[in-house]
């Protein structure tokens, strides 16, 4: 078939398709937070029995939201839900995408800071079971210095993928970038929802998350979403990239595996409980390819007796969630992981290197002083030294030298707070963060980078959080964005932040302005 032809064929499919109605059920729901506080305050309510734990949300989980402060696109605006159900049929849709930012970084020297990128997102929607979605975005960007300094190091964009550095300004260095992410969902019936694709995704009521959160850029996936009464049970299968490699060059990059499980449970009106395992193994070391084990198809919990019974030394996590209603505005959030623990040495105190636990607990409030859609937030974060770290370096808890729970990685204790207000279009917050954490120092491993092994440690017992070079991370900023597009999550956004990082010797300070106008691909953290 040649060129010229299938382009007309695929244009004529496009158009027959673009004059049905649509309906959107089985396609996800932005992870952006700006767009999810009108759904946390609608769930809280005690009568709501939906799991808020796994994100992204489909468009059936959110559809029937009346009162939410979070925009709706338009294929879900202007008819009722239940009108759009009957009337389902087919509908492919192109967006384009664009970012288009620039600021200002007053550190000293100063510097200008740009991101420019353009792209495309096609969806589609088959009746009320079957949605496929893919985004492509590509562009060049010019990182503030506290960004640049991490960009430089890890080889990647935060949240994004590989950076390719394109110009040899040695001050302002410019990268090159790609962002791909796409799925296809099916809903057989009303317990099942499946998925493929290559997308990110984040397990947790909070801010950040210590199971899996969506800080690395995105990864190929199967999931599996299975609710039944008050229950939920996620089966999840990823394959993931090391970039250790010295080399650094793309060709080098290991493969990696994960697999995660997770169990909600709604046992009251008001609480909820979850249960939570992963597993992360490499693809392959200098003996032998091992690639997919199929022992960790399994869909059923507990990984610990598959693992045992393989003999293998693959990095096992586990972990407990509570969500607590405890008025009609406010809850209750946190959770409890556990990379290794021996309770011997947990009663004994003895700071065993191998008690490798984080927890999260947060609170949040709606409504705040009965104004509508005013909302605080507050959470802390606490991380072990060497959780999620590992003897074998490409078996630890990353994918693209990213974390894949807390970008600060382990060894610290953090705060957030959080102040929001939405007016139809118009969203307005104000953030703190407060970290503190142990850097390492001379060479010594202290147990905050994931990407070193822990077989490297300096002692085992007497270890505790913030040993080594002690190190405060303070970041604030006040952000105000417009929606102007529902249908691509554009929205121009004007903001000031500032950071200051504290040892015992230095002080820095890197105030930072910023104006831009962009499309919400997903959450992307500056604050670490």
């Amino acid at each position: 078939m040649s060129k010229p032809y299938l382009i007309k064929v695929v244009t004529v499919f496009i158009l027959m398709f673009c004059g049905a109605s649509l309906s959107a059920q089985q396609l996800n729901y932005t992870l952006n937070r700006d767009y999810l506080w009108g759904f946390d305050n609608y769930y809280n309510n005690k009568e709501e029995n939906t799991q808020t734990f796994i994100k992204p949300y489909t468009f059936e989980t959110v559809k029937l939201i009346k009162d939410s402060s979070a925009p709706f696109p338009r294929l879900l605006v202007g008819t009722k839900a239940e009108e759009h159900d009957k009337e389902a049929k087919s509908q492919v849709e192109v967006y384009p995408l664009l970012s288009a930012h620039g600021g200002y970084d007053l550190s000293s020297p100063s510097r200008l800071t740009s991101d420019l990128a353009i792209g495309g997102h096609l969806l589609g929607y088959f009746g009320n079971k079957f949605a496929f979605s893919l985004k492509i975005i590509g562009g060049n960007q010019v990182f503030n210095s506290w960004q640049d300094s991490i960009v430089e190091q890890a080889k990647v964009i935060p949240g994004i993928g590989r950076a390719y550095r394109s110009n040899s300004d040695t001050f302002l260095t410019r990268y090159g970038y790609q962002y791909y992410s796409g799925y296809v969902s099916w809903s057989p019936n009303k317990i099942f929802n499946i998925q493929a694709g290559q997308d990110k995704h984040f397990w947790g009521d909070g801010y950040r998350s210590l199971f899996l959160s969506d800080v690395s850029a995105p990864y190929p996936f199967l999931k599996i979403t299975t609710n039944v009464w008050h229950l939920t049970y996620v089966n999840l299968y990823t394959i993931m990239k090391d970039m250790n490699n010295p080399s650094g060059l793309k060709k080098d990059h290991l493969t990696k595996y994960a697999t995660f499980h997770y169990l909600g449970w709604n046992a009251t009106k008001r609480l909820n409980i979850g249960l939570f395992e992963s597993i992360v193994w490499q693809g392959s070391d200098s003996t032998r390819h091992r690639g997919y084990d199929v022992n960790y198809l399994n869909p059923i919990m507990f990984f610990r007796p598959a693992e045992y019974s393989l003999g293998s030394s693959d990095n096992a996590f586990l972990g407990l969630s509570f969500k607590l209603k405890l008025f009609k505005h406010q809850q209750l959030y946190g959770q409890l992981l556990l990379d290794e623990f021996l309770l011997k040495e947990v009663v004994a105190d003895s700071g065993w290197w191998g008690n490798k636990q984080a927890f999260q607990l947060g609170f949040k409030s709606f409504d705040l002083f009965t104004i509508k859609r005013l909302n605080f937030q507050y959470e802390f974060n606490y991380v072990r030294p060497y959780t999620y770290a590992h003897g074998s370096v490409q078996q630890n808890y990353s994918n693209m030298n990213e974390p894949l729970a807390h970008p600060l990685g382990a060894n610290f204790i953090e705060s957030a707070t959080f102040l929001n207000y939405r007016y139809k279009r118009l969203f307005i917050e104000a953030k703190f963060m407060y970290a503190f954490y142990g850097a390492d120092s001379g060479g010594t491993d202290y147990g905050r980078n994931i990407f070193i092994s822990y077989s490297n440690r300096p002692r085992e017992y007497g270890n505790f959080t913030g040993q080594g070079f002690q190190t405060r991370l303070i970041t604030a900023s006040l952000r105000a964005a417009y929606i102007l597009d529902t249908r691509m999550n554009l929205k121009i956004e004007l903001g000031v932040a500032d950071r200051i990082i504290q040892t015992e010797f230095t002080s820095k300070q890197t105030p930072y302005i910023f104006l831009g106008i962009r499309t919400d691909l997903s959450n992307l953290y500056n604050d670490y």
